[in-house]
């Protein structure tokens, strides 16, 4: 359970799936078993890692337009709105193959804020920014009333905002919470891998001793 206005960083190991989760919260893909529940009339917006090579020909204002399923007739001030607090410069006429890879990281995450979402997904978005960029989001994230959800692996920047962890635990096929600063939190998972670590391979050691005497 994630309580409404908390931070939190998704972690696992690469492949624990984690992209995956956050399609399942927004909805793009739906799970094979349980419920993903979302809370009644909650917007849910994903600022993704990356904007593919098929969307570059299209301008900034095509590409924020994409976010709404709905036509809105004032994208181009909610576009001047959304650029002052990533602090993007550019044109809503300028393609997106016209952008440096900082200005189209600052795109990204000015696509998911134009949705004034409640709950924010963020997928590695200090990749593509600078110094200035991430100092920039860091305090953004700060005073940012809703939920925010991030997958990153820049620690200083998810200890400055985060209220704890989401461990996708891979041994136990479980999501687990942990809450508290990000180090500490990093070293307690840590400490629980270790020891599930030694549990398997003490379990796999009793399971070759049983084979061996059954084969005797």
């Amino acid at each position: 359970v994630v309580r409404k206005g908390t931070k939190l960083t998704l972690m696992g190991q690469n492949g624990a799936g984690k992209s995956t989760l956050f399609s399942l919260i927004t909805g793009e893909r739906k799970p094979e078993e349980g419920r993903v529940i979302v809370g009644q009339n909650l917007h849910v917006a994903i600022a993704r890692q990356f904007i593919p090579h098929t969307e570059w020909d299209m301008t900034v204002r095509e590409f924020l337009e994409r976010a709404f399923e709905e036509k809105v007739y004032d994208i181009d001030k909610k576009a001047k709105e959304v650029f002052a607090t990533v602090q993007l410069v550019t044109s809503p006429d300028k393609k997106i193959k016209e952008l440096s890879g900082g200005q189209k990281g600052r795109l990204l995450i000015a696509q998911a804020l134009i949705q004034n979402p409640d709950i924010l997904l963020l997928d590695e978005p200090t990749n593509n920014l600078d110094k200035a960029g991430i100092a920039l989001l860091t305090d953004f994230l700060k005073n940012y009333p809703g939920t925010v959800i991030v997958i990153s692996h820049d620690a200083p920047f998810l200890n400055s905002f985060t209220h704890g962890v989401l461990y996708i635990n891979t041994q136990n096929q479980k999501v687990e919470q942990y809450v508290g600063n990000y180090y500490k939190v990093v070293e307690d998972i840590k400490r629980q891998v270790e020891r599930e670590q030694r549990a398997n391979a003490q379990l796999e050691k009793e399971i070759i001793g049983n084979k061996e005497k059954v084969n005797f």
